[in-house]
């Protein structure tokens, strides 16, 4: 018997998600971008939810139309349905309790990786975009140490731009400068004009290091909330939002990255 799938909600991820699962079984959808509403009749095996999955209002998150009530799930599964999401609040989690597993996809470190590397390979591609310039020679600041800021300074480096990495713990700037980056705490840090990413989900420069950067330099956030600046915070320089670039810029090569997930999660049940 051919395995239902049905997605919900999410963006351009959903969409391609759907395309490769049309070789694996039978695919629903509801809310996804691009594709009409088709419910299966009975409870689907496995029931996706979007990456992340809910929005600022705690609704199940989409790109089109405003986001859908949890309630909206009601229905939609039994206790034999298996289901998938990214970033599953606990409030969601205990509602979903009647189905057979809820896996969150962003706990699994190879998806976590795999996205960080296409978040920086996306931020590459923005800023560039937005600057109509190559990076090649320029000062970039790398904030963070972690699976986004690693790879994107791996990148920047490629293109010879001048990279330093920011980190709190001493043995990520040891690691850094074992690759050759230059690396100064957040403390230490002076920033000068040119292109800053961050990937630290928290304020760590002060004013005055803010300030510094001037009106030529351009901030790319890369961080989850509430992100590298003070909220209503006066920037006196260009911010680029590079929130959930993955499925904004390179959802076919995302939805691999779950399709991945999900499989290696079903293989082992």
């Amino acid at each position: 018997m051919e395995t239902t799938y049905l997605l919900v909600g999410g963006d351009r991820r959903q969409f391609w998600l759907s395309r490769l699962l049309l070789s694996r079984g039978s695919v629903f959808t509801l809310g996804v971008p691009g594709l009409e509403d088709q419910l299966p009749r009975t409870p689907a095996e496995l029931l996706i939810l979007p990456t992340p999955c809910l929005d600022g209002q705690g609704r199940i998150r989409r790109t089109q139309g405003e986001g859908l009530e949890p309630g909206t799930l009601s229905g939609l599964y039994g206790p034999n349905t298996r289901i998938y999401g990214g970033g599953i609040k606990p409030a969601l989690r205990e509602q979903l309790a009647g189905c057979a597993s809820v896996t969150d996809l962003l706990e699994d470190p190879a998806v976590a990786a795999a996205n960080g590397r296409l978040t920086a390979e996306a931020a590459l591609a923005l800023a560039e975009e937005r600057l109509e310039a190559s990076v090649f020679a320029q000062p970039c600041t790398v904030l963070g140490w972690g699976r986004v800021g690693k790879p994107l300074a791996a990148l920047l480096a490629a293109r010879h731009a001048r990279v330093t990495v920011a980190a709190r713990r001493e043995a990520a700037r040891a690691e850094a400068a074992q690759q050759g980056y230059e690396t100064r705490s957040f403390g230490e840090l002076r920033p000068e004009r040119g292109l800053v990413f961050n990937t630290v989900p928290a304020p760590v420069l002060t004013p005055a290091q803010r300030q510094a950067l001037g009106p030529e330099s351009l901030w790319v956030e890369l961080a989850s909330a509430p992100g590298g600046l003070p909220e209503n915070a006066p920037a006196a320089f260009s911010v680029l939002n590079g929130n959930s670039l993955p499925g904004r810029r390179l959802p076919r090569s995302a939805a691999a990255v779950l399709l991945e997930g999900i499989m290696r999660k079903e293989a082992s049940l």
